[in-house]
């Protein structure tokens, strides 16, 4: 560990009063000749040509309006490089308590997960968003790619190659390098509508900017501001999303396949269980006294009863008692029926760049920006969950098995009549219940998300140096707040009255349509109000960033021309802090009588999220070379190679340094070759290191006692660590941070070449490599029981696994608890190649650009590693670690092929242009979808799919100089997002589910 604090708070004081006194000595200097700066992802030289020697991708101004995007997710989704989007409102329903929810989009190139991609707001990196969602089993985080508007971008850079040297932790994967407009000078302002066809989905942004010289030309300011609203849509408007039982729409070989119905079944029809009946009668179920079962058999009132009751006897006015022990598939609840698919959203951006000249060398600059965002969407009401059953006592009001009388002499109208006593007893039954009453209404989710980020900083030449110095201060925060929602002590507690006030679970919800969640009999307002409430989960990061660089661009000569060099410091903190509602954090559990928590959120429905917080502090220095090693010669028009390292010292998991070599060689001025070497690394984030244990209670195998021979010896081979054994039911499983992590580290190699046949024809090829060893991950609790087999097996056990005390039921004693931790696991390694065509053409009737850009990836293998590895090496078949381990390419949403296209046109006389821009994705396996056949298991293919883009734009529109008006359509075609098994039956992480979508703008600079 470093100790930095004293030397880095005395380096950010000195430096803010460098800041204000250099502003003081030279504010009345006079401003001499600017010289253009120009930063460019890949190089820290100034004027480099070094970039070259990179796979870089660049999308400037035009590039981005041709996409169609309108928020920063849909403009990185036009990069084939990006893979999944796993932060997003619409994945699959992946948008529970435990999600990122609002206005977010994740950056995650070459798929290899949230967290290993750098990104950059002008040169500098940007605070991550402050809610982490779980990728590859463990929480990970991104920068929130829609805090930017696409408007005000003057370019995004992509660095598609490793680049730890160069920027530090987390660019494994590469850079995303955002450049806005910073030396736009006039006004400008802009109003955008768009609707999509055949939903209420339409989206409305006006934005402005006003960049001015002042001070004699000596000051420089440019305000910018964007307002966005836009309406979402329900999932019941688009056919492929309205139900979530996708039967209809799988293709032949899957044709009725149960793997395709995504509903539930925790019912709004309830599930009970009566305590004290003999156990072939004691569970019943609440159902419709006639409806048509999902076979295709008609129920009716005789099918009603049993158990305890007489044939046809279970009538209760609409609905019937049934002796069953569950539902009919046909009862199961479509909640996309209720549910959000896009939520309303109010976005605001702010962005700010004042520079002031201070004298010939100096220069004085602030960058500010703001973001806010409100977003809003309703939720099917939760379910009291299988393992979180309530037991409600026998004299509930509504009870059918209840008491003759309460205890106040009352006579209880809801027994049913003509019980026998022997079986029911006078007093009645308690029972256990399981239902999603959906009487409640749907629950609304509210989330408010703010960032804001301060630069300031000083810049300049000395001696043919160039300097950059900076002081950054960013922070994000998000309360998503949710409104709602039931507390399920109070729930049970107005169940249990013995009022007709209580809460009546026995009253069913639409006989006309058993798989609704509208019910049609809810209970009175009154008996729901009381166990309504609200929760919160609160998140804030911060970032403090100081640094300085400096470069030469000839710092000495060499055969090829002249040698470069940047080096520099960094010095910043990052800091989390997440603070959740009593009800969801584990203050307020939710306790029955005198027992241990049956959860430790009162929430219902919700498992706990405890509150955590984490702060890291990080000192990096970094140097690099650009060295034109040889020119103009036979054979090698120029030969260059870049040299960085860079070392970064972190307070919580030590320092590492990482090196990069890059090499270019030109034959001729119309070939090049490049290739590069590096190493990188990205260091655990603050919730892996130090998130708490959170506790839920579960089932696991317990292998170890299946693996005991007659003379009570443990035996591990293939079949006992395969062969789960008994059960441990209703076990706590705690999962926690670790503080021994270690960093992920990586090397990245790639080779490629460009090309420029003929004028005007650009060709690239790269290919790549990425290897990851000790990435993060976690075990289930099934592997570690395995490892306790294992340990046994070696004379000791697992201090992981909890037992209680030994008995004749099992000799090792019961698995009372399980505690696991993220753990630094397999190894990854991940191939593949990007290809690019760009052709200029320049006509008489004007300048046509066709730009083609795909990338496949080859390979993603995972192997296993650390404890994963144990449980290999000790017998067990690589299946038992899931999707953990093997090669995922054209699984789990990473498409083997993704690509995109674009033509852009633009008049010799400038008043027209036109732009198409199409998007392929390709096919992906659904391995939740399988089918044995005579060959053996099919999995479903979620097919390929592209979409077409197409936009029209006339300058001086109508005669009027500096409007322009844009006409486009996104998704001409119309095409639903391919059927994919999940919640709203496509991948969100991959696909929109935007139909044709019509747009307008109108542009007008004065």
């Amino acid at each position: 560990m470093f100790k930095l604090k004293k030397i880095s708070e005395s380096m950010v004081i000195a430096f803010s009063g460098y800041l204000i006194a250099s502003s003081c000595a030279y504010a009345q200097e006079d401003k001499s000749e600017e010289v253009e700066r120009i930063s460019v992802v890949g190089s820290n030289i100034k004027g480099s040509t070094m970039t070259s020697v990179l796979p870089i991708t660049e999308l400037n101004a035009e590039d981005i309006a041709t996409t169609g995007a309108l928020i920063g997710d849909e403009l990185l989704r036009s990069i084939p490089q990006i893979g999944a989007v796993g932060f997003t409102g619409t994945r699959g329903g992946n948008t529970g308590t435990n999600a990122a929810r609002g206005d977010i989009g994740s950056v995650n190139l070459r798929s290899i997960g949230e967290g290993n991609t750098l990104v950059l707001l002008n040169g500098r990196r940007m605070v991550n968003h402050p809610i982490t969602q779980t990728n590859f089993g463990v929480p990970v985080t991104s920068v929130n790619s829609n805090t930017l508007p696409v408007s005000g971008l003057a370019r995004v850079e992509v660095l598609r190659d490793g680049a730890g040297a160069l920027y530090g932790a987390d660019a494994v994967a590469g850079v995303v390098n955002y450049v806005t407009k910073t030396n736009f000078e006039g006004a400008n302002l802009n109003v955008r509508f768009g609707a999509e066809q055949g939903t209420n989905r339409n989206d409305f942004t006006i934005s402005g900017n006003k960049g001015f010289e002042f001070n004699d030309g000596k000051s420089f300011l440019l305000i910018s501001a964007n307002y966005a609203k836009n309406k979402g849509v329900m999932a019941s408007e688009n056919d492929f999303s309205s139900n979530q039982d996708l039967r209809s729409r799988a293709p032949e070989e899957f044709a009725g396949d149960t793997d395709f119905d995504n509903r539930s079944s925790l019912e709004p029809w309830a599930d009970l269980h009566f305590i004290g009946l003999d156990s072939s009668i004691d569970d019943y179920i609440i159902r419709p006294v006639t409806y048509l079962s999902d076979s295709g058999n008609q129920q009716d009132a005789s099918t009603c009863g049993g158990g305890a009751l007489a044939s046809g006897a279970g009538i209760l006015g609409d609905v019937c008692l049934e002796d069953a022990s569950s539902h009919d598939r046909a009862l199961r609840p479509n909640r996309n029926e209720d549910r959000t698919l896009v939520p309303d959203i109010d976005r605001l951006n702010l962005y700010i760049n004042f520079t002031h000249q201070l004298n010939d060398d100096i220069e004085y600059y602030n960058e500010s920006t703001y973001y806010s965002s409100k977003t809003q969407r309703q939720w099917e009401q939760s379910a009291i969950l299988s393992n979180g059953t309530f037991d409600v006592p026998a004299d509930s009001y509504w009870n059918p098995f209840g008491p003759v009388t309460f205890d106040d002499g009352r006579v209880n109208p809801n027994r049913i009549a003509g019980l026998d006593t022997s079986i029911v007893p006078e007093e009645g039954l308690a029972y256990n219940l399981i239902i999603r009453p959906t009487d409640v209404g749907p629950r609304q989710v509210e989330v408010k998300s703010t960032s804001f980020r301060f630069l300031n900083g000083l810049r300049g030449t000395y001696n043919n140096w160039d300097w950059d110095s900076g002081l950054l201060y960013s922070e994000a925060k998000t309360d998503d707040n949710m409104s709602n929602r039931i507390s399920s002590p109070l729930l049970l507690a107005q169940l249990s009255l013995d009022t007709p006030d209580a809460y009546n679970p026995f009253t069913g919800v639409n006989p006309n349509d058993p798989s609704s969640v509208i019910d049609l009999s809810p209970n009175p307002q009154s008996s729901i109000d009381p166990f309504l409430t609200t929760a919160q989960r609160s998140a804030k990061t911060k970032l403090t960033l100081v640094d300085f660089k400096a470069s030469h661009p000839f710092i000495f000569e060499l055969p090829g021309g002249d040698a470069g060099i940047a080096v520099g410091f960094e010095w910043r903190k990052e800091e989390l802090v997440e603070n959740n509602s009593d009800n969801f954090d584990g203050t307020i559990p939710f306790v029955e009588g005198n027992a241990d928590p049956v959860n430790l959120s009162s929430l219902q429905g919700s498992s706990v999220r405890l509150d955590v917080s984490g702060e890291r502090k990080v000192f990096s220095a970094f140097g690099e070379l650009a060295l034109p090693l040889l020119a103009d010669i036979p054979a090698v028009y120029s030969l260059d190679m870049q040299l960085a390292v860079r070392y970064e010292n972190f307070s919580d998991i030590g320092s590492i340094t990482r090196p990069k070599l890059a090499l270019s060689w030109f034959p001729v001025e119309s070939f090049q070759v490049r290739a590069a070497a590096s190493k990188g690394f990205r260091a655990p984030n603050l919730i892996q290191l130090n998130s708490p244990g959170a506790t839920l209670t579960t089932s696991v195998d317990d292998f170890a006692e299946n693996s005991l021979d007659e003379n009570g010896n443990v035996v591990v081979n293939t079949t006992t660590l395969s062969d789960g054994g008994p059960g441990n039911g209703n076990y706590n499983l705690s999962t926690a941070g670790n503080t021994e992590l270690k960093p992920e580290k990586s090397e990245n190699i790639s080779v490629g070449f460009t090309l420029q046949p003929i004028d005007g024809l650009t060709l690239t090829y790269d290919w790549w490599e990425v290897e990851t060893n000790d990435t993060v991950g976690v075990l289930s609790d099934e592997n570690i029981s395995r490892l306790d087999l294992i340990a046994r097996a070696n004379g000791s056990s697992n201090p992981d696994v909890i037992r209680g005390q030994a008995d004749e039921d099992n000799p090792l004693g019961e698995i009372i608890q399980i505690n696991r931790r993220y753990e630094n696991l397999n190894t990854r390694t991940i191939t593949g190649y990007d290809i690019s065509a760009n052709y200029v053409l320049n006509t008489s009737s004007g300048k046509f650009e066709a730009m083609l850009n795909g990338a496949r990836t080859l390979k993603f293998d995972q192997v296993a590693g650390g404890d994963a590895l144990t449980i290999v090496n000790a017998g067990a078949p690589e299946d038992v670690l899931g999707s953990d381990v093997g090669d995922i390419v054209g699984t789990s949403s990473i498409p083997e092929w993704q690509a995109t296209a674009s033509l852009k046109w633009k008049s010799t006389d400038g008043l027209w242009g036109a732009g198409v821009f199409a998007k392929y994705v390709g096919d992906v396996l659904n391995t939740s979808v399988s089918k044995v056949v005579d060959t053996g298991t099919i999995f479903y293919n979620m097919p390929s799919q592209t979409r077409v883009n197409l936009s029209v734009t006339r300058n001086d529109f109508m005669g009027y100089e500096g409007l322009r008006f844009t006409f486009g359509i996104n998704n001409i075609a119309d095409k639903e997002p391919p059927l994919a098994d999940t919640t709203f039956g496509y991948d969100g992480s991959l696909h929109s589910s935007r139909g044709r979508y019509f747009y307008t703008s109108a542009n007008y600079s004065f």
